[in-house]
């Protein structure tokens, strides 16, 4: 897979992806959160096969979708002992804890992936912006090394 970005001037970010297959997805981030997807096949570099417009939140949770965190096939082989050295731990923030208030960009841990905030009666908040505070009751579902997740909770429940 082949990744080029390139920056849209008064619109935001485009992403071009070239898969294993020959096919392409155009994705292009708006300013104004939206999303604008692009499917062209094989050899086609002229008129798009599909487009697809998202909302900022379809396109989160399409990201989710595709991350493998509402689902996830069971690994196998080399898959399975590369994950013996990764973890996948839901932290919770408690009320007084020094993050209640904090920005997710104020926690950045390095190896520490943040993939959602769960917040009590809200929507799944999967690949949080880094501008967002967190609240008592947040439980943060972070992946990484098992040392780089034991630190990143160290330092929220801290």
């Amino acid at each position: 897979m082949r990744v080029e970005e390139a920056v849209l001037p008064g619109v935001g970010r485009k992403y071009t992806i070239s898969v294993r297959s020959g096919d392409r997805i155009v994705v292009v981030v708006h300013h104004s959160g939206g999303r604008e997807l692009q499917y062209y096949e094989k050899g086609e570099f002229e008129e798009p096969a599909a487009t697809l417009d998202l909302t900022d939140e379809e396109a989160r949770e399409l990201g989710a979708i595709l991350a493998g965190m509402l689902f996830a096939p069971e690994p196998s082989g080399e898959t399975r002992s590369k994950l013996a050295e990764e973890t996948l731990e839901w932290v919770k923030v408690e009320p007084g804890s020094p993050s209640v208030g904090k920005r997710i960009a104020d926690l950045a841990t390095p190896g520490v992936h943040l993939l959602a905030v769960l917040r009590e009666g809200e929507a799944l908040l999967p690949n949080p912006p880094p501008e967002t505070v967190l609240h008592a009751g947040d439980t943060l579902v972070v992946a990484g090394p098992h040392p780089a997740v034991e630190r990143f909770s160290r330092r929220v429940r801290a």
